[in-house]
């Protein structure tokens, strides 16, 4: 889990942004289009400088797993390239809302809500604002097939 929550929040602070026309996707936000493998490749806060993700491995990378009976799996890799992490959550899609969530208690219950802000065959980005005692921030990460 905590690669999972590391992936959809701390690594959210090294994703991307794209300048895209919401209207020109609103026909790819479908789940059909979301599911299959999505691997990380990085993103920006507050629309800074595109940060990449770095993987631990070259030759594997991390990558999250959309099924079609609503579960999400984060794989993550180890400096020797095994695969030494998968953390299996439960995801919803409503418009252009994605939302993951999990219900065991190990080691917290936790629901988090995303703007896909672009979906197609080989790019997702998704969009989360976080209001914080410090400022409001927004993390926009980018996934791609590839």
């Amino acid at each position: 889990m905590k690669k999972l929550l590391y992936l959809f929040s701390i690594v959210v602070l090294t994703l991307t942004s794209c300048s895209s026309d919401d209207d020109s996707n609103t026909n790819t936000i479908n789940s059909q289009n979301l599911l299959g493998k999505w691997y990380v490749k990085g993103g920006t806060i507050n629309n800074g400088a595109f940060e990449n993700y770095e993987h631990e491995c070259a030759s594997s990378r991390d990558f999250q797993e959309f099924f079609s009976n609503g579960e999400i799996t984060f794989n993550g890799y180890n400096t020797s390239c095994e695969l030494n992490e998968i953390e299996t959550s439960n995801w919803v899609l409503n418009g252009a809302t994605l939302t993951i969530s999990n219900t065991n208690f190990d080691p917290m219950i936790y629901e988090y809500s995303y703007t896909i802000e672009k979906l197609d065959d080989n790019e997702l980005i998704i969009k989360e604002t976080v209001t914080e005692p410090d400022g409001t921030f927004v993390y926009k990460s980018t996934f791609t097939r590839n």
